[in-house]
């Protein structure tokens, strides 16, 4: 939790990063677009599925990984400095 003054210090470094740098601001405050979250777990998810049905258990966990790991990232998103 902030104080109010740290609230108020950093609503003030945001406008002024705003104000000078508004394509940087954009980019950090850009989030991942949630249809291509749903997209890619119903894609490698229903491969999975599909692949262990056939008995394909290398490329169905290969799909597993991939969708395990997309899951990850939604709820502990990377953050890069």
């Amino acid at each position: 939790m902030l104080s109010e003054a740290e609230r108020r210090s950093l609503e003030e470094i945001e406008q002024r990063l705003l104000a000078d740098e508004p394509r940087l601001a954009r980019t950090m405050n850009r989030q991942v677009r949630p249809w291509l979250f749903y997209s890619l777990v119903f894609v490698f998810g229903g491969l999975t599925v599909l692949l262990t049905v056939i008995g394909a258990f290398g490329a169905a966990f290969q799909c597993l990984v991939v969708t395990a790991g997309v899951l990850v990232l939604r709820r502990y998103p990377l953050r890069l400095r």
